[in-house]
């Protein structure tokens, strides 16, 4: 059974020393995920990095007419901040590191 849960080990132990000492299953969730957001949630990603190469004739990786590195952000508000220098601007990216670090239950919100 926990050899097939999404835990880490040391996530199974610490969670099983909360429950050893009477601590309730809400309040564990939060101590041994604390490291995701909650709530709503705002997500952004763009550029940052050099000024735009006019005239440049090698293949423009990153942005339109650009060599800057894509930068995701996940906000949360009233609360923390998550940014993460992502290779590309791809779906699969972004959506991997917004399941790993917010909440199913958040309220998300993007500009687009």
């Amino acid at each position: 059974m926990l050899r097939d849960s999404k835990f880490s080990d040391y996530s199974i132990k610490k969670i099983i020393q909360y429950f050893n000492i009477d601590i309730p299953a809400s309040k564990t969730a939060l101590l041994t995920l604390k490291d995701k957001l909650l709530g709503s949630v705002e997500i952004e990603e763009s550029y940052f990095g050099a000024k735009r190469h006019r005239g440049y004739h090698g293949k423009l990786k990153h942005g339109r007419g650009t060599l800057k590195q894509p930068v995701f952000g996940v906000f949360e508000r009233d609360g923390r901040v998550y940014t993460e220098i992502v290779p590309d601007r791809k779906r699969l990216t972004l959506q991997a590191v917004m399941l790993g670090r917010v909440f199913i239950e958040s309220v998300i919100y993007r500009d687009s």
